[in-house]
């Protein structure tokens, strides 16, 4: 079996490249069987268990040589890698189309905090222009 740590390494190092999710977990997947073939056939030739995985290591290539070989192909970086400057337009567009609806949803989450403050305003606003009228009316009378 492969060495997880070796291949999570990897992973991170073309998720930072900006290499899609698809192209990283193909290639894992691939190096997995080919150094699971590779192990097999050293074990097949009659090497040990820990001498074949050092051999299928060794003729799988290391880590960095494997990274910069899948970094070096432009066509497996993610879009918004490939395209900055589209990605960041696409970014702000999104964002500006979405700042209308957030009271919305706001207001959508919070439904009863809303009626009870809306109860609240009204029953002041009740109370102060009665007062206001009361007032009004008073001063009219005098």
């Amino acid at each position: 079996m492969p060495d997880r740590a070796q291949f999570e390494a990897l992973r991170l190092e073309l998720q930072r490249g900006g290499i899609a999710k698809v192209y990283v977990e193909r290639t894992l997947s691939e190096l997995a069987d080919h150094f699971d073939d590779l192990e097999r056939a050293a074990l097949a030739s009659g090497w040990s268990g820990d001498e074949a995985a050092r051999l299928a290591h060794a003729q799988l290539g290391s880590s960095q040589v494997i990274a910069s070989a899948v970094l070096a192909r432009p066509e497996l970086k993610c879009w918004s890698q490939r395209w900055p400057t589209l990605a960041h337009c696409m970014r702000s567009a999104a964002a500006i189309g979405v700042l209308p609806a957030l009271p919305a949803l706001y207001v959508a989450g919070h439904r009863d905090d809303i009626a009870r403050w809306g109860g609240a305003l009204g029953a002041a606003l009740v109370l102060v222009s009665s007062l206001y009228s009361w007032l009004d009316w008073m001063i009219m009378v005098s």
